[in-house]
Parts: C-alpha cells; sequence; structure tokens
C-alpha cells in the first residue's frame, strides 16, 4: 500500500512538472540579421537624361541606373552613363577638332528625404571609375595609326553627388529634375585633363518600381 501511493505521489509530481513547462514555455530568441527582421526592401530601375559640361562644352549624357530602396529612405544600386555621341573639343594653336568617346559608372548610395510627399528630396552619390579616349577623325584614312582614328585613352577615378527633386507620378513611377558634380581624377591622358573631364550635370531622371 506504501509503495502504491509512492508512485502515485511521483507520477503527480511529474504531471505537474510537465503542465508548468507547457505553461511557461522558454522563449525562442529570434536570428539576427544585417538588416533588421522588420527591414522593407523594395526595387526599382532609372532611365536618365543628363546635359553635362566637358572641356568647357556642352555634351549629352545618357544612361541608368537602378537597385534597391531599405525603409523607403535608403537607397543602395548601380549605376553607368556614357556620351551619347561624338563630342568635339578643340585642342592647340591650330585649334585642331579632337573627338572624345566614353562613359562611367560604379556604386551608388542615396538617401530620400519624405518619400510618402508628392515633392521630396533624393541625394545620391555615385562612386565608380570610367574610361575616356580621344580619336581624330582625320587621320579615319591614315596608315600611321591604328583604326578610327585613335590619338590616347585612359581610365579615371570619379565621385558624383548630386540633388534631385523627385515627384511621385504613381506609386509605380517618379520623376526625378536634379543636378549633380563630377570629380575625375586619376586620367593619363595628354590632350584632357582631370579639370577638363570634371563638371557638372543636370537633367531627368524616369523612375519605374514599386515605391
Amino acid at each position: 500500500m506504501r509503495n502504491l501511493l509512492s508512485t502515485l505521489i511521483v507520477l503527480l509530481l511529474l504531471g505537474h512538472n510537465l503542465w508548468a513547462q507547457d505553461d511557461y514555455e522558454i522563449p525562442v530568441k529570434p536570428t539576427k540579421t544585417l538588416l533588421g527582421n522588420g527591414t522593407k526592401v523594395r526595387g526599382f530601375g532609372s532611365l536618365d537624361i543628363r546635359m553635362t559640361e566637358f572641356k568647357d562644352e556642352l555634351g549629352l549624357l545618357l544612361g541608368a541606373h537602378g537597385g534597391i530602396i531599405l525603409n523607403n529612405h535608403f537607397v543602395i544600386g548601380l549605376g553607368g552613363y556614357g556620351l551619347s555621341s561624338n563630342y568635339r573639343f578643340e585642342q592647340g594653336e591650330s585649334l585642331e577638332d579632337y573627338y572624345l568617346y566614353g562613359g562611367y559608372g560604379g556604386l551608388i548610395l542615396g538617401a530620400i528625404f519624405s518619400p510618402k510627399e508628392v515633392v521630396h528630396i533624393y541625394t545620391p552619390v555615385l562612386i565608380g571609375a570610367g574610361g575616356m579616349e580621344v580619336r581624330d577623325h582625320n587621320l579615319l584614312n591614315s596608315f600611321h595609326v591604328p583604326p578610327f582614328g585613335y590619338v590616347e585613352n585612359s581610365a579615371f577615378f570619379v565621385v558624383e553627388p548630386g540633388l534631385e527633386v523627385e515627384i511621385n507620378i504613381t506609386r509605380f513611377f517618379k520623376l526625378g529634375i536634379g543636378a549633380s558634380y563630377r570629380f575625375i581624377r586619376e586620367t593619363d591622358l595628354e590632350l584632357v585633363s582631370n579639370k577638363d573631364l570634371s563638371g557638372f550635370s543636370g537633367g531627368l531622371s524616369l523612375k519605374f518600381g514599386k515605391f
């Protein structure tokens, strides 16, 4: 009788402990991530048209950029831009005509201020590299130079901060109007300097995505 009573007491204690564990489960700690579990990630793409300045002359830059928007405020992406047509400049005492070809691209980091407002501010910065080539079209048929009138070329480093006014047209389309300044360094061209390649740009951006 005494053994049976002891067995019942042990079973009751075990049942109580199991019931208590069900009521007081130890909380599972969530996995930590770099962006955070509540981070909103959205994507976009943009077509860009810009007027720009090279060697004191205006030219047309065409390009595109795109990436992701974190929490509606922070942009991480990639972009690239190139001279759309023959860019002519004069050099030397005889003002000989030369033509500039090339472009640049790289990583884009940006911040969007008050993105839910119809009109708001976007501040992108491009950090990357590019290349430029100088040609003399008078040498196109010469046997003494490489094809296409090649004269010289060089790679370079570029940083381009900008400021845009963005307009929310729809939930999936934005129009950006802005300007930027292109800082060029480390070019090895003899006819064109870092200062010649640096300059202001201004234009439009047509942006598509889920904003």
